[in-house]
């Protein structure tokens, strides 16, 4: 390994210690804060100790990362070439012929790395810890009475499968111990007649759950204008929905992982549902590379002027005020692609590729002219 590469060897660490250091904090700061939340209101309708809070809190942990690691990239940079350049070690490095691009690419490196764990791991680990958190504060609080019916909490979904000539039209609400359940159900099937489909029949069940290819119906009632209503124990409807993900969509999308987004977009829009929040997190999470890689050069840049040249207070509130921007900027996207003015692959990609290709430009012309 030549002198190059263990001088960006060594500011990999550094930049490493900056982020461990950072989220360190804020990951400290915000459990704490959560944990007394914890006892404050689960705790004021129970018994709870406070190994039950830490437990709690703990299982939010994995989604707390992936909320604060834009700003913790962000400072992490910041606290790494301050002290590099404090140290005069970045003068050093400059008097050796390396460029920014090659003293900062440990940071991107960093970053995207980072980015790519959060999207295929740290995700997957969130959406899990978040449904275990949920079971256990509900276990807590119906085992002493004090939770609420869940007859009352239960999430109504539309459905819609078929194929050319049959389609039908599902309604009900979603079990609150089966995700491939639903209780009170109405399923309505149409035939294809010319262009249109006309109504054949509707059937009315206790209870439909998802199979593998077909729904298994409890306590039928069959409806047609041909015959009197017939009443089944059990009937079998075939289904083109995958029980595996279909009946998520009655979940927010925080609750499903990476890995089983791209499969539930595809049955959504089968099932002629609005998938724009589910495409919305899938390319979100796809951008986190990009978007913590713009955050990394971000901070980064507004510490590598020399300390003796001055302004340096003034350039790092402009790296912590650029992050807020880009942090509110985010947060705009992200609501206009729910209210369905923007494409929300648009939404998603927009802030992260803007503000790296800004920071990339702002680069460019320090080092190039």
């Amino acid at each position: 390994m030549g002198i190059a590469g263990r001088i960006q060897r060594y500011i990999f660490i550094q930049c490493l210690n900056g982020l461990a250091m950072t989220m360190g904090i804020i990951l400290g700061a915000i459990l704490l804060v959560d944990m007394v939340e914890q006892l404050r209101t689960v705790g004021a309708r129970i018994e709870l100790s406070l190994m039950d809070a830490f437990q709690l809190t703990i299982m939010k942990a994995p989604q707390l990362i992936l909320e604060t690691l834009p700003f913790a990239i962000l400072v992490g940079s910041m606290l790494a070439y301050s002290k590099l350049n404090r140290s005069s070690e970045l003068s050093a490095i400059r008097a050796a012929g390396m460029s920014a691009w090659r003293f900062l690419a440990p940071a991107f490196f960093l970053a995207g790395l980072l980015g790519l764990l959060s999207m295929m791991a740290i995700d997957p680990l969130s959406t899990h810890t978040n449904a275990k958190y949920e079971y256990d504060r509900a276990s807590l609080l119906q085992e002493t009475g004090a939770g609420i019916d869940a007859r009352k909490n239960l999430k109504t979904v539309w459905l819609r499968q078929g194929t050319e000539t049959t389609q039908s039209v599902i309604h009900g609400e979603v079990a609150p111990d089966d995700n491939q359940s639903l209780l009170d159900v109405e399923i309505f099937v149409l035939e294809k007649n010319g262009e249109e489909f006309d109504f054949q029949r509707r059937i009315d069940a206790k209870k439909a759950t998802l199979r593998p290819g077909f729904w298994q119906l409890e306590g039928v009632t069959e409806y047609s204008d041909r015959n009197e209503p017939i009443k089944q124990d059990f009937l079998a409807l075939t289904s083109t929905l995958d029980p595996s993900t279909i009946l998520n969509r009655s979940k927010d999308e925080k609750s499903i992982s990476f890995w089983k987004l791209p499969r539930l977009i595809a049955d959504a829009r089968q099932a002629g549902l609005d998938a724009d929040k589910y495409i919305m997190k899938f390319h979100t999470l796809l951008a986190m590379p990009v978007l913590l890689g713009a955050m990394s050069m971000i901070g980064a840049i507004v510490c590598l002027r020399l300390r003796r040249s001055g302004g340096v207070t003034q350039l790092l509130a402009a790296g912590i005020g650029a992050g807020f921007l880009l942090f509110f900027v985010n947060q705009v996207s992200k609501g206009l692609a729910s209210s369905g003015a923007t494409p929300p692959e648009a939404a998603a990609w927009a802030p992260a590729l803007i503000a790296l290709f800004s920071v990339l430009s702002i680069i460019a012309f320090a080092e190039d002219g």
